[in-house]
């Protein structure tokens, strides 16, 4: 092959990883915002009281149940 048919094919190979990674990316912002509206599609709209939320850390720490950070 001659230089210029070189070329011609590196910038199409150029062009074609960059619009792979333009879908790429578009593929993940769509997978995480369907892992959104699934996670509220099963959230049954319970929520836990303040106080019980403490009582179960409180006891948690009391026990050494909880990871240092």
């Amino acid at each position: 092959m001659n230089k210029p048919a070189l070329k011609e094919t590196l910038s199409q190979i150029q062009r074609q990883r960059g619009a792979l990674a333009k879908v790429r990316a578009e593929a993940e912002d769509l997978e995480d915002y369907l892992a959104v509206l699934e996670a509220r599609a099963r959230d049954t709209g319970e929520r836990l009281p303040m106080a019980a939320v403490h009582r179960r850390v409180a006891g948690a720490r009391r026990s050494g149940a909880v990871a240092v950070k």
